[in-house]
């Protein structure tokens, strides 16, 4: 029988293994309202002048909870306290960001598409980002898409190195040590500089083999969104600079990013009482996520006394899912999908004259950008666990062409102890969507019939004001009105018509969300704290179906209130302490009164509490996540009852001689339960969430 580690045991190795010439660990970083965020502005503005709710997420955090094999979803799903839990598999489907979609970006450029994937947490490893910043609440400023805020992921660049190394192993094991279920991790990163060029770039391979419950059972995979085990990921990035002058610069950045399933096991589909992984599968081109983006970026500090950002990029993402179930006469077919996206942003920094002795300055400028997507599905011929094409492939919704054009400003006034910033963003979007034949008309009758092209014009003009009084120099107050915009997932939605649908009638079923907040935070020497209260509103509901399985389009009022707080506390100059706390309620006016929205929607209130111990050789932290059982959705026939559940983690490090040592035990109470994407939309039998496993990683710099 295979031989349980117990956690304390390799929190305690790493005790021991300290050495007093190592390097001084880094500090825990926490929110500092003196510290700059370019999100929430589209420049550089202290969280301290900024009306919303912010996070910054930063390089030793991001570390810290990344063990080997991890991905992002699970690393904001533990630190942010209104994004839903993680589902531990390819997707993030269904972590929302305050009861809404939420925008993506890396490096200010969105991962979003009209046809939504939701891999977009799925696009870069975490050993190659420098720091995150998560902007809560509707906004404007950014455009479509930002309904529920904006995550952005600020990729790592030359830190002013002639020439700097930096190398990582890792590896992931259940507890038993069984070797079908290791995970093993290599990066290695490469910075410099020479004269007025600097660069630097990075490689991350991660192989993920098998994944193991509570009991020590092999975990089905989910043929629906797709899963972590018996996956291969890589992350190339490359990022060059080049100073044209006193302030001024241009960079250009790549990336290749692929993660790939090459598995032959599958969720059982004779065992329907049981989710049992079973060994058999044949199927030759699997689930995968590939993104490929170029960014090229020209900054200038002092054009005519203001501040000139030019931004042009392309972007390239593929998808693919598992065949995973039948679907009428269409019978089964596997989902590609892909989008080509381009685009320009130019932003300017103008500082505005004085009234009194009050200062302020302006953010204006332009972004268009233009997608193509395609969505296609081979046909399957299914003979137990073997899967063969028939080379019937299906349209899963039209070709979509996306152009938008946008144009905003954003003026911000600084009177005392008083800031106040607002804005208007107006976007003017174009889709164009070619005949097709219709895939709903053969699920539902098996004939094929063109479903007419078309054309559809959507405008928006976006508001926000918001303001923040200085209470002390510790401490403010802020509130603020943001308008977001996004539009119906128009490929997939139509996926599911026959020929006779109007197209015109989903010019109707833009989703405008009006966001409202009131906050307050504090940032003392032993204290740092945030508590919000937001509700967001729209005339427009788009929601997942999880008993039918189709996208809705509905015209009718939906609403989400929520409460959020966070609390850090230093007990001591080594131990320190804290937690957060969301709670979310999101209805939808139906039938003459107020449903509750599924949990693929809305989470469940969630807990999340640490305490840590931090020398200057090693560091010891200890967190719980509780998330609360949900049945408001179910009592209302609106979507499933899901059952609560608690984890542990046990995470530390250890500065060696040379390099750094770092643990993990993830689950390490061994808890038995399904993830709460699973339990609101998989298909039953629902499969267990990981058991205890252990993670270790030594990384140095050369």
């Amino acid at each position: 029988m295979p031989y349980t580690i117990r956690p304390v045991w390799l929190l305690t190795i790493l005790t021991l293994c300290t050495d007093s010439r190592a390097s001084e660990m880094e500090k825990e970083a926490f929110l500092s309202l003196d510290a700059s965020v370019v999100s929430a502005t589209r420049t550089q503005a202290s969280i301290a002048s900024i009306p919303g709710s912010i996070q910054v997420i930063d390089e030793y955090q991001i570390r810290q909870q990344a063990g080997t094999g991890r991905r992002l979803s699970d690393v904001l799903g533990q630190l942010v306290p209104s994004l839903s839990p993680s589902s531990g598999g390819m997707s993030n489907f269904g972590q929302t960001l305050r009861g809404r979609n939420m925008l993506v970006l890396i490096d200010g450029v969105s991962q979003n598409a009209t046809r939504d994937n939701f891999r977009q947490l799925n696009s870069i490893a975490p050993n190659s980002i420098e720091r995150i910043e998560v902007i809560s609440g509707a906004t404007s400023i950014y455009g479509a898409g930002a309904s529920g805020g904006i995550i952005n992921i600020i990729t790592k660049r030359n830190s002013d190195a002639d020439l700097l190394l930096h190398s990582k192993i890792g590896l992931t094991s259940p507890d038993t040590l069984h070797r079908g279920g290791l995970a093993y991790e290599f990066f290695q990163s490469a910075t410099g500089r020479h004269g007025p060029l600097d660069w630097y770039g990075s490689g991350n391979l991660i192989q993920r083999n098998d994944q193991y419950d509570a009991s020590h059972a092999r975990i089905p995979q989910d043929t629906s969104q797709g899963s972590s085990m018996d996956t291969q990921t890589y992350d190339l990035q490359t990022r060059w600079g080049l100073a044209l002058g006193e302030d001024r610069n241009l960079t250009l950045s790549l990336q290749d990013y692929k993660d790939r399933q090459d598995t032959d096991y599958t969720k059982d589909p004779r065992n329907k009482t049981r989710p049992v992984a079973v060994k058999g599968l044949y199927l030759k081109e699997q689930p995968y996520t590939h993104n490929q983006a170029i960014n090229l970026n020209y900054r200038e500090g002092d054009f005519y006394g203001q501040t000139v950002q030019l931004e042009t990029y392309w972007r390239k993402a593929d998808a693919r899912f598992f065949p995973d179930r039948k679907r009428g006469h269409a019978g089964v077919a596997s989902t590609t999908s892909t989008q080509n996206v381009y685009g320009l942003r130019a932003a300017v920094e103008t500082e505005l004259p004085g009234i009194g002795a009050s200062s302020g300055d302006l953010v204006w400028g332009a972004d268009y950008s233009n997608e193509h997507a395609r969505q296609r599905g081979d046909h399957y011929l299914v003979d137990g666990l073997t899967y063969r094409k028939t080379g019937i492939r299906y349209e899963l919704g039209p070709d979509l062409t996306t152009q938008t054009r946008a144009l905003f400003a954003q003026p911000a006034w600084y009177w005392g102890d008083w800031t106040l910033r607002g804005g208007v963003r107006h976007e003017r979007i174009n889709s164009e969507i070619a005949d097709s034949i219709a895939y709903g008309e053969i699920v539902q009758t098996g004939q094929r019939a063109v479903l007419p092209g078309d054309t559809l014009d959507y405008n928006a003009t976006l508001y926000n004001l918001g303001m923040v009084y200085q209470l002390t120099d510790q401490q403010n107050v802020f509130t603020n009105f943001s308008q977001g915009f996004s539009l119906p997932d128009i490929q997939r939605f139509m996926r599911d018509v026959t020929s006779s649908f109007d197209i015109q009638t989903l010019n109707a079923q833009a989703i405008k969300v009006d966001s409202y907040e009131l906050g307050w935070r504090g940032d003392w020497s032993n204290w740092q704290g945030r508590v919000s209260a937001y509700q967001n509103t729209s005339d427009v509901t788009q929601f997942y179906d999880a008993q039918a399985r189709v996208l809705r389009l509905i015209n009718q009022r939906e609403r989400v209130r929520g409460f959020e707080m966070s609390v850090d506390h230093s007990l001591n100059e080594q131990w320190r302490a804290g937690g957060t706390y969301a709670w979310t309620k999101g209805e939808t006016y139906q039938r003459g009164k107020w449903l509750d929205l599924p949990a693929t929607r809305i989470a469940p209130p969630k807990t999340t509490a640490y305490v840590s111990y931090q020398s200057s050789t090693y560091d010891l932290r200890a967190q719980a996540m509780r998330l609360s059982s949900y049945g408001a959705a179910a009592r209302d026939h609106n979507g499933r009852r899901t059952k609560g559940y608690l984890t542990m983690d046990l995470i530390g490090g250890v500065a060696l001689p040379v390099g750094r040592l770092e643990a993990g035990v993830y689950n390490a109470t061994n808890t038995k339960y399904q993830t709460l994407l699973t339990q609101a939309n998989a298909t039953a039998p629902y499969a267990n969430a990981q058991g205890r496993t252990l993670s270790l990683a030594y990384s140095a710099d050369w």
